[in-house]
């Protein structure tokens, strides 16, 4: 729903989207290329600054094994 709210997908279209969108670091739309909070969060808290740190790696190519290709704009929502 994040991206139907910032607009970057129609309203009532993310599961289309999702369906029809490679969405992992290496794909067209890469989303959490950490793998999120499920996979780096800390139990009990919402996981700190981690988002705008991985987004920060991104643009700086500096990201190593999970570096997108398109690197030069970032969305972090938290």
């Amino acid at each position: 729903m994040c991206l139907e709210d910032a607009g970057l997908v129609e309203k009532g279209e993310i599961g289309p989207f999702y369906e029809s969108t490679d969405t992992t670091y290496k794909g067209e739309f890469p989303i959490n290329t950490d793998g999120g909070q499920l996979s780096g969060g800390q139990p009990g808290l919402a996981g700190g600054f981690r988002h705008v740190i991985e987004g920060a790696r991104q643009v700086m190519e500096k990201a190593g094994s999970r570096q997108v290709q398109k690197d030069d704009l970032c969305l972090v929502n938290g």
